[in-house]
């Protein structure tokens, strides 16, 4: 099931202009959003095996 907006937080972070034109274009070239492709970094960053090991150490998860 697909969250809802109640389900959201926003997060906001500064990041330097190349990065946010880099991040912008790779959008357009994927015919996405910002957030899409910010979520989707997240998402990946949240799997990788060095992150894991991190939530499940200090018992991170719900």
């Amino acid at each position: 099931m697909s969250p809802t907006a109640k389900d959201k937080q926003e997060v906001r972070a500064i990041v330097d202009k190349e990065v946010y034109r880099l991040l912008k274009a790779l959008a357009g070239v994927k015919q996405s959003s910002l957030n899409k492709v910010l979520n989707e970094a997240i998402d990946q960053y949240l799997e990788s095996e060095s992150t894991r090991e991190l939530i499940e150490r200090h018992n991170l998860e719900d």
